[in-house]
């Protein structure tokens, strides 16, 4: 109470229906302030999951792509390039996990020997391309089931050594002389070759998933079909192996278009096609373009699937599960790849 002008007056505070009024006013105005901040973090995670998930596929895709573009098939009877499908990799399924193998003239090939100033002689190099599950940090730490990463490997072979150790098996001059040479008769061999990188000698199957082949991890699906002429018809064919999921949705997509299925593998000259190395009743064309797609997973989905690996003891899942972690963090890329001078 005070005096003013000779007259006494109150000072009236708040009453408790306007604070009241005031504090549902000022919760609503938190609530609308804290719900516009999660939205933009939410769309803030999206965006950098859709670009991380980008430059993953784009990590895969883009040197299949050059390497292809620059691959070599000479015509001269022999076969050159090749795909195959025998590797069973965890929870992926058996007839998603192609390894494919060629030569090509990579810009990225390494051009010197360790130590030396000389250039190395000649470009045509061995490239092979797979999926492995393994620990990237090395064997130490592999066998533990958290580590555990799918991770897609591409190795280049540099030209000297596709000249003294590759070529050979691809001319005859290496391999079993009852079965025409491939590519895989190379990789799956017990060549020594030198890693420029350590200067480690290393057997060539091993080398070509070894840490310095790494490209990136979080690659749950891997699958290819070809474009191919059989010289019959003048029509273009499909080659793809033998899976029931991915024969049915080309069917689907491509209706009009024969589809020619193999079961293990896939070999190629530059004037026929052989479908699970029966080289007898080898089939007269060419290859003409190979269709890939691959399926990344987000950030998020990589640190949930090595959670459930870690927590399980082993790098296998329940399929359900798996499935459900592919469906909800995981993107699928594709891009057509032209091959020796096709569409």
């Amino acid at each position: 109470m005070m005096k003013k002008n000779g007259k006494r007056t109150l000072r009236r505070g708040f009453t408790l229906v306007e604070l009241m009024a005031a504090t549902a006013i000022m919760i609503i105005l938190v609530m609308f302030v804290t719900n516009i901040a999660i939205n933009m973090l939410r769309a803030y995670d999206k965006t950098i999951s859709t670009l991380s998930t980008n430059a993953d596929s784009s990590m895969v895709l883009d040197p299949i792509q050059e390497d292809l573009l620059s691959a070599s098939m000479p015509d001269d009877g022999n076969y050159w390039f090749e795909v195959r499908y025998e590797s069973e990799i965890s929870n992926l399924e058996k007839y998603s996990v192609p390894e494919f193998m060629f030569f090509s003239r990579p810009q990225d090939r390494v051009r010197r020997e360790r130590g030396s100033k000389e250039l190395l002689q000649g470009d045509m190099c061995a490239v092979a391309y797979k999926i492995e599950h393994k620990s990237p940090f090395g064997s130490k730490t592999s066998s533990n089931a958290g580590n555990l990463v799918y991770g897609f490997y591409r190795a280049v072979l540099n030209a000297k050594d596709t000249f003294q150790y590759a070529l050979p098996y691809i001319i005859g001059q290496k391999g079993e002389s009852e079965t025409s040479g491939i590519p895989s008769k190379f990789w799956k061999g017990g060549e020594q070759i030198e890693d420029p990188s350590d200067g480690k000698k290393y057997n060539a199957s091993a080398w070509r998933s070894e840490m310095q082949n790494f490209l990136v991890d979080g690659i749950v699906d891997f699958s290819v079909f070809f474009w191919f002429d059989d010289f019959t018809d003048g029509k273009t064919k499909i080659a793809v192996v033998n899976n029931s999921k991915i024969v049915q949705k080309l069917r689907d997509v491509y209706p009009d278009t024969s589809i020619v299925t193999f079961d293990k593998s896939l070999v190629a000259s530059a004037g026929s096609v052989v479908f699970d190395e029966n080289f007898g009743s080898k089939t007269l064309g060419a290859l003409r373009s190979m269709d890939v797609s691959v399926t990344v997973l987000s950030p998020e989905g990589k640190e949930l699937l090595q959670g459930l690996q870690e927590q399980r003891g082993s790098g296998e899942i329940e399929t359900e599960r798996f499935n459900e972690i592919l469906l909800e963090h995981g993107a699928t890329f594709s891009r057509s790849c032209p091959l020796f001078g096709g569409r």
